[in-house]
């Protein structure tokens, strides 16, 4: 199982054209993720690609508020494929959680556990 923070790679179906995109898990028991992408979609965290984000190809955005929820067997077949290719350093969960007030269908109780995750 993956732990709060840690970048896989998936197929991803919902962006145009499709094609494999990182996520980073922000909760792993409920599946929940958040897109890596090189285009600001608010809300946002800045990810700059330094020794705290080397496995980014370039400067990147985290896309925070109602967050993927991916399913086990694409998170298992993205590790057994590719591993895990990195983690968001901690110091950005202060920001992500803030931006949870973005989110707009996601259950307070998922809300919660999200934060008690990246705290």
């Amino acid at each position: 199982m993956l732990k709060p923070r840690q970048v896989i790679v998936i197929p991803d179906g919902t962006v145009r054209p499709p094609k494999p995109k990182m996520v980073a898990c922000v909760e792993p028991t409920l599946g929940y993720f958040y897109r890596i992408n090189t285009r600001r979609w608010p809300p946002i965290v800045k990810l700059v690609r330094d020794p705290l984000h080397m496995f980014l190809d370039h400067d990147s955005y985290l896309e925070c508020g109602d967050p993927l929820e991916i399913d086990d067997y694409v998170v298992r077949d993205s590790i057994a494929r590719n591993g895990i290719v990195g983690e968001i350093h901690e110091s950005l969960c202060g920001e992500i959680i803030k931006l949870l007030t973005m989110a707009t269908t996601l259950r307070e109780e998922d809300r919660r556990r999200i934060i008690d995750a990246l705290s």
